[in-house]
């Protein structure tokens, strides 16, 4: 008579809103849900005190990488399983939106990104203005004129991330995985944004207003972030 097999334990179930370190799920790849969860709990940690706004925007950028429900679970490893108290989801977002991508910095809310390129326009306009009155007479002046705006655009993107518009207003442009500089590509990218958003009525500037990282469409395709420096 063959010998019998022993008894494997019952598995036990995952509890909802948990991140405990069951095995099996702890393999099973991550989905969008399962990040969103997770830093949904991790900004309920923030309101209640558990982790820092530095914590916060660290955790939640490695959050959105994981691969699998266990790099989640790791992130979460030394938190209680689930926060206690009521919390408003408005409460989550504002926490989100405060910690930003990465730590010490925010994402730039709307008003302060339309103010700095309103003072870029409003820069590029008096000099254009300027150029016109030479371009009939001045060769130079008038090449200068057409690759003013690329220039002027994609030069400091790509080199400091501030356009003059965005260092008043306190405002950075940089890449979304990293917060490194843009470089000459991605800001190439982001102007074609700017045309594209300017032919669908300013809707893609607009974007920027209701998204929860703060991305107009030109971010979007470019893969940028406008961040500020929190305080």
């Amino acid at each position: 008579m063959a010998p019998r097999a022993p008894e494997l334990p019952p598995e036990v179930p995952p509890q909802p809103g948990g991140w405990m370190p069951w095995p099996r799920r702890n393999q099973l790849r991550a989905s969008d849900q399962d990040r969103e969860q997770a830093v949904t709990e991790l900004a309920e940690h923030h309101t209640q005190g558990r982790i820092s706004s530095d914590e916060l925007s660290e955790r939640t950028s490695l959050a959105y990488q994981a691969r699998t429900n266990g790099d989640l679970s790791q992130l979460m490893a030394d938190l209680p399983g689930q926060a206690r108290g009521p919390i408003v989801a408005w409460e989550a977002l504002r926490s989100l939106r405060k910690a930003g991508p990465f730590p010490g910095l925010g994402y730039a809310g709307f008003w302060p990104r339309a103010g700095g390129l309103f003072i870029d326009v409003t820069l590029l306009g008096v000099v254009t203005q300027g150029l016109r009155g030479l371009a009939n007479q001045n060769t130079p002046a008038t090449v200068l004129l057409g690759i003013l705006p690329l220039a002027y655009f994609v030069a400091l993107w790509a080199s400091t991330g501030q356009t003059l518009g965005m260092w008043l207003a306190g405002v950075r442009v940089v890449r979304q995985e990293d917060g490194g500089r843009l470089g000459l590509r991605r800001s190439l990218v982001r102007l074609v944004g700017y045309l594209v958003n300017t032919a669908t009525c300013f809707a893609g500037f607009a974007w920027a207003g209701v998204d929860r990282r703060k991305q107009g469409w030109h971010d979007k395709m470019a893969g940028s972030y406008v961040v500020r420096r929190l305080r």
